[in-house]
Parts: C-alpha cells; structure tokens; sequence
C-alpha cells in the first residue's frame, strides 16, 4: 500500500513535547487524543503548558512534537528533499 495506509494501520505514536504527552498520528496532518481527532496547531495551543504559551496563540504544530527523537518538522523536509532528489 501507499505511505498513508500503512502509517494509519500500523499505530505511529509522536510525543508532544512540551508534556512529553504521547499522541497517536490519525493522519498526515492529525492526531488522536482521548478520542479524539486534533488537527496539529490546535492541539498544540490546547495542551500547550501556560507558561510556554505565545501571546498570539498561533503555533506551527509540526514543530512541538517529535517521531523517534526527530522534529516532525524537520522530518518533512528530509522528505520534501527526498522527493526532489527522485
């Protein structure tokens, strides 16, 4: 199958950093909590400890969790390159 079914079959934990909370990915760009779905940025600025907050309340979600020790932004763009390189 293509890289999506199997990421959704196979159950892909990443960690929230700041809590060190352990979400289950539900999606590219999504993820499952309690049951239920958060896209990326909204679940950041709902569980986002108080004191680590930013004023305007706008977080750019792939930077505040990490798959396997590595910044799930960080991991897109290896991707990303990886794609051009083809």
């Amino acid at each position: 199958g293509d890289w999506s079914s199997d990421v959704c079959s196979s159950d892909l934990y990443i960690t929230f950093t700041p809590t060190n909370l352990q979400v289950k990915v539900a999606s590219d760009d999504t993820v499952e909590y309690d049951g239920r779905i958060y896209k990326l940025s909204p679940f950041v600025g709902t569980f986002m400890p108080k004191e680590r907050q930013t004023q305007s309340g706008a977080y750019q979600g792939a930077k505040y969790f990490t798959y396997n020790g590595e910044i799930l932004d960080d991991l897109r763009t290896k991707m990303e390159q990886n794609k051009e390189d083809k």
